[in-house]
């Protein structure tokens, strides 16, 4: 029977168009294989390959374990038929790419910026965990950092004439690359970089540019200096017993203490670090010296009890001290703020003891152009 011939009302003629309308639909809804695949394009498997590359330069992540087994079993079970990136590739193409993207981000952040930027240039250095020489050098527009360069010396010997060539290549890379102007130049206060300071207002290129040091920096040094190895060395000493040796350390643990911290002079509030845990972990380290048979200097020190109130005298100054350099180091201190953390100090009765140390350092660490900013900042006006 032609279903196209049936008319009427009979039921006869209802179903065939019923039957009519629903091959109708059919055809016109008629599922593909497609719809029940995943397909990758070559455009969407270069997004991916970015995504996944940028993951691994932002977390450090060894390049060989894009290879691993396990990781292209979770990439592939997440996007079936889609295979990762080989470390060569993130090695090569894909690092270029991201290196490119942030370049391009910088510059039109620049550009978004009214005339000429000033720029800031911050210098450090520091050696790898590899024991190799780096140089960085980053520039601030009073806004925002960003990263400029990586420099690793080799055998170049990293002294203030090294460092002056890397910074008058600094200082041309932002005019030509960025077409910004260098205005001022802040680093540590190591021994070569006053040199470097001092070999500025030598050169023609350098002279006009305003050099200072990081009051950061000059205020870890006084957290230095307001805890006195007189008390701080027996502090250590339990320190160290408790964290290096094994049965010791696993008493404490077992107590839910704290990792015993020790100084550092490359890191910053260790001191604070230090003296913080101590407090915390004093009456479990009395515990274990009552309990267990400890060395015996450790156990004499631990049974005075004038360490403890002496180690929270120390913790009181110290947390002043360590207040002042959190705000220093973060990104949004400015000289004005470094004037009034420095008067901060000076203000400070816990620090009575100290005033000849902090008025040597703020002498060292301040410009008179630190007192204008401070001056002329709403926040403080002087």
């Amino acid at each position: 029977m032609d279903l196209t011939d049936v008319e009427g009302d009979s039921p006869t003629c209802s179903m065939a168009s019923s039957m009519k309308t629903w091959l109708s639909d059919t055809s016109k809804t008629q599922r593909k294989l497609s719809e029940y695949t995943i397909k990758t394009t070559t455009a969407q498997k270069e997004i991916l390959d970015q995504k996944i590359s940028k993951f691994f330069y932002a977390n450090n992540v060894s390049f060989l374990s894009v290879e691993s087994k396990y990781f292209v079993e979770m990439i592939q079970a997440l996007r079936p038929g889609y295979s990762p990136p080989s470390r060569r590739n993130l090695a090569g193409p894909l690092l270029d790419i991201a290196h490119n993207e942030v370049e391009n981000n910088l510059k039109s952040q620049l550009n978004e910026v009214e005339g000429k930027v000033c720029i800031t240039l911050c210098m450090d250095g520091w050696s790898s965990v590899k024991n190799d020489p780096i140089i960085a050098t980053s520039m601030h527009t009073g806004k925002q950092s960003f990263l400029l360069s990586t420099i690793d010396s080799g055998s170049d010997k990293k002294n203030a004439e090294y460092c002056l060539k890397c910074l008058k290549e600094a200082v041309d890379e932002v005019k030509e690359k960025y077409n910004s102007k260098v205005f001022a130049f802040c680093s540590d206060n190591e021994a070569k970089m006053k040199l470097l300071k001092e070999k500025m207002k030598e050169d023609d290129e350098l002279k006009t540019i305003i050099s200072y040091g990081c009051s950061a920096h000059y205020i870890n040094l006084l957290e230095q200096e307001v805890t006195p190895n007189s008390i701080l060395k027996y502090i250590i000493q339990i320190q160290k017993f408790f964290r290096n040796h094994h049965q010791p350390h696993g008493w404490l643990k077992e107590k839910g203490g704290l990792m015993p911290q020790i100084p550092n002079d490359t890191r910053w509030n260790s001191q604070q670090a230090c003296i913080n845990t101590f407090i915390q972990n004093y009456y479990k380290y009395v515990e274990i010296a009552n309990e267990d048979k400890l060395e015996m200097s450790i156990t004499n020190i631990l049974s005075n009890p004038s360490l403890y109130r002496e180690a929270q005298h120390l913790q009181k100054q110290v947390d002043v001290v360590s207040k002042a350099l959190d705000k220093l180091q973060s990104d949004t201190a400015t000289l004005s703020i470094a004037v009034n953390e420095w008067l901060v100090l000076l203000e400070s009765e816990v620090l009575d003891p100290y005033k000849a140390n902090i008025r040597k350092r703020m002498e060292e660490a301040t410009e008179p152009f630190f007192f204008v900013a401070n001056m002329m900042d709403p926040q403080y006006l002087g």
